[in-house]
């Protein structure tokens, strides 16, 4: 399995090649260069853009092809079929090629010139030209008896270099923050409209949607960024669908739990037709009179006093006699919003400590 990735060329020509080259990630019989001289990368480049009056704009296109530790493959055999792989989607174009073996796994680097040596025109990767040369190195994996990849899969959680390298150092990212706040929070909502107001209430994230995206500001960053670009899990289509498939689970449940008491006996239709005559529409039990309400919160009251195991059959054999709590205000939806996350201390910034507020939280 190989796979393909277009990495920024943010860095100058002369510095990506210093790190390419860099001691003890490759060797020297894994330098390969294609219409260029291994020695004389950087000045045979410029010598082509200044042939064509090319020399502003885009100076490079930067390439990774990695393969999978379980491919079992030699540095050789990587270059090999890196210069191969680039060689048939690339023409007329000079391509620098390093193979490096300083990870678990090989990967093969390519370096590529934006301008042609015979037309002098741009070179264009669009997305559509990106996934031919992906879907070409699977190709050749499976030809070399390696695992493909699914190239129309996109990833659940995409990161940059940038964030991979900074991973790497033990530092988090503010993207990296938004994601455990964007879980936290889409555990305890029910839709889209409760994501962002628990957002917002536990971490003031403010999120933005339009009709077809969605994007999150870090609060201590003053920076924003589209769901899409945190990863397919965070984009508006796939958290809406998520909630869809949680209501509709929840429903599943409901329904087989009723199929199931009533297939019991009659004993036990009877208090199963009790039951949904108190059923709302989204599920909330109804309860019919004050007294009722009293005894869930008594129950509620003795479950946060730690109440042992006898004390509770003893609390359930009370709860006939027990009268409404007047001094609670709103009833069972006050001691609903108690345990709410939503309703605990908000936390005023996020970098140095999300994983701490969660942990409140969830407290």
């Amino acid at each position: 399995m190989a796979i393909v990735k277009s990495l920024p060329a943010t860095k100058t020509l002369s510095n990506q090649l210093k790190y390419l080259q860099k001691e003890g990630k490759t060797r020297e019989n894994l330098k390969e260069g294609i219409n260029c001289d291994v020695e004389n990368i950087e000045r045979e480049f410029n010598t082509i853009k200044l042939l064509h009056g090319k020399t502003e704009g885009k100076q490079y296109y930067h390439f990774t092809q990695a393969f999978s530790p379980e491919d079992n493959i030699t540095p050789e055999k990587a270059n090999e079929l890196g210069k191969e792989w680039i060689q048939n989607n690339i023409k007329d174009h000079q391509v620098y090629i390093v193979t490096h073996i300083d990870k678990d796994h090989i990967h093969n680097h390519f370096v590529i010139n934006s301008v042609n040596i015979e037309s002098g025109k741009k070179l264009q990767i669009t997305p559509k030209k990106l996934f031919e040369m992906k879907n070409d190195s699977n190709r050749i994996c499976e030809r070399e008896g390696f695992k493909k990849i699914d190239v129309n899969k996109k990833a659940d959680i995409k990161k940059t270099m940038a964030e991979l390298g900074m991973e790497l150092r033990g530092i988090t990212t503010w993207k990296e923050e938004l994601r455990q706040c964007v879980d936290f929070a889409r555990e305890r909502s029910n839709n889209l409209e409760e994501l962002k107001e628990n957002l917002k209430s536990n971490f003031e994230i403010i999120t933005r949607e339009t009709k077809n995206s969605i994007s999150f500001k870090h609060p201590e960053q003053g920076k924003s960024v589209r769901g899409k670009n945190l990863g397919n899990k965070y984009t508006k289509e796939e958290i809406e669908n998520g909630f869809i498939r949680q209501n509709t689970a929840i429903r599943e449940k409901r329904a087989d739990r009723v199929q199931e008491d009533n297939s019991r006996g009659e004993g036990q239709t009877v208090n199963q037709t009790t039951r949904a005559e108190h059923e709302g529409e989204n599920g909330i039990r109804k309860h019919p009179s004050e007294r009722e309400l009293g005894n869930i919160e008594a129950t509620i009251r003795g479950i946060e006093q730690e109440v042992t195991g006898n004390s509770k059959r003893k609390t359930s054999r009370d709860n006939e006699k027990l009268q409404p709590d007047t001094k609670t205000s709103s009833g069972i939806e006050n001691k609903q919003r108690d345990v709410e996350p939503g309703h605990r201390p908000t936390t005023k910034q996020i970098k140095p400590k999300v994983r701490k507020n969660i942990e409140e939280i969830e407290r």
